[in-house]
């Protein structure tokens, strides 16, 4: 009887202790089963938080941020900011969207559940943010020459944005091609500018966040005037049609004008001025005569002036005289074999022996060098009186590129041919001396 009251004792020992433990079994509490990362995010994206849980069983979840703001309780979103949502795509995820991140939003954000202790799981959002040029950076600026220019290109952006700086010549210039100048930077410092730095400079932000940004700030140098002649010496016939050139160079533009015999020259029958805008700052100034007279050979002038100096070059007109080459007439005297005379003796060498007299300076005014015009050497000119004819002997030929070569050739053909007629009438007057 005691034994079997013993075993009944027994089984209900056993069984109580069986629900207990089964009762143990079904109480496991919950845990996270995804390790913590940080999230890594550019700003006005959605950045995605989460947190998964096992066996939660009936517990609760909350999300707070780095200042223990409570956003979500369970399945409801508790601070006032639509952008924020729980995301649940399976039953044990509570994932927090938060939709167009902003820099502000980068911070620790936790995960939690309300068991004794409370279990957390903490984020890390770090947020990226695209290059800025900010509006208190440079904009398009004139300097005069010589001064001190500083360009500022204020940026922000998470990480810190890099500028470089870049410089092209302005849109009317020919040259088109960006160069880098300077050192990397938010402030580009130009010394002692010249009329050769003006320009358009271009800084550029980037820092591996899409998109770089870029500002270009247009730089305007002035500068006095810088005249330019294409020709120093112009040669030219009577009767032809003529046009003088020249380039000047300035910022800003002002007064540009012709002068002949330092007086000013305007559109008229006789005269025509015209201007071209060539590349950059500089302009053509051009003046032409339908019609050359005598009276039009002379002094020319291209003047220019700005608020900031003057500048003028001359140049000079002159008449234009194609070279000739005459062959000097002889005559052939016959001689008698006998007769021997001082006198004539003399006479027959006079004809190859020249003296200060018969050397007349030829005027250098009427003949010069021009490249590009049908002109002769610089050089000075004689003339030599030989058997009543004339004939014109030149310095030697410059050589400059541009002179009219085959003209100056057929003149010393020309001169070679009249040095071999005279060496034979000097051979011919010693034969007849001898013979005398």
């Amino acid at each position: 009887m005691e034994f079997s009251i013993i075993l009944r004792l027994t089984a209900l020992n056993a069984l109580c202790f069986l629900g207990i433990l089964s009762k143990d079994i079904m109480a496991l509490e919950p845990s996270f089963d995804v390790p913590i990362v940080n999230i890594t995010v550019v700003a006005g994206k959605t950045a995605v938080l989460p947190c998964s849980i096992d066996s939660l069983g009936d517990f609760k979840v909350v999300w707070t941020d780095q200042f223990s703001t409570l956003l979500t309780l369970g399945e409801k979103r508790i601070i006032d900011d639509e952008r924020m949502v729980l995301d649940r795509p399976h039953t044990k995820d509570w994932n927090l969207l938060l939709h167009d991140v902003k820099y502000d939003d980068r911070g620790r954000y936790t995960c939690q559940i309300n068991t004794m202790p409370i279990k957390t799981k903490t984020i890390e959002l770090i947020v990226l943010v695209p290059p800025t040029i900010l509006d208190t950076s440079s904009n398009d600026l004139t300097a005069k020459e010589g001064d001190t220019v500083t360009l500022t290109c204020n940026v922000s952006g998470v990480p810190k944005p890099t500028v470089q700086w870049f410089r092209k010549p302005h849109a009317d210039s020919r040259d088109q091609h960006k160069e880098r100048v300077g050192i990397n930077g938010e402030t580009l410092i130009i010394h002692n500018i010249t009329r050769y730095c003006d320009g358009i400079y271009e800084c550029v932000a980037f820092n591996d966040v899409p998109p770089a940004v870029n500002r270009v700030i247009s730089v305007m140098v002035e500068f006095p005037p810088e005249v330019w002649l294409v020709n120093q010496k112009l040669g030219q016939y009577v009767g032809k049609e003529t046009i003088l050139e020249c380039k000047v160079t300035a910022f800003p533009q002002a007064v540009s004008i012709w002068k002949f015999q330092n007086q000013d020259l305007f559109n008229s029958f006789k005269h025509r001025i015209d201007v071209y805008q060539d590349r950059g700052h500089m302009l053509t100034l051009s003046l032409r005569l339908p019609n050359v007279t005598r009276e039009d050979f002379g002094q020319y002038s291209c003047y220019a002036s700005n608020s900031f100096g003057m500048d003028e070059e001359t140049m000079i007109l002159y008449e234009y005289f194609p070279p000739t080459t005459l062959t000097p007439a002889v005559t052939a005297t016959a001689i008698p074999r006998h007769t021997t005379t001082i006198n004539k003796r003399n006479r027959l060498f006079k004809s190859t022996i020249y003296n200060e007299n018969e050397l007349i300076p030829y005027n250098r005014t009427l003949n010069g060098h021009n490249p590009g015009n049908d002109s002769y050497s610089d050089g000075q000119q004689l003339e030599i009186r030989c058997s009543g004819a004339i004939v014109r002997i030149c310095a030697p030929y410059s050589g400059r590129q541009g002179y009219n070569t085959g003209q100056t050739t057929s003149y010393h053909v020309g001169l070679l041919i009249f040095s071999s007629i005279l060496s034979s009438i000097y051979l011919f007057d010693i034969s007849c001396f001898m013979m005398l």
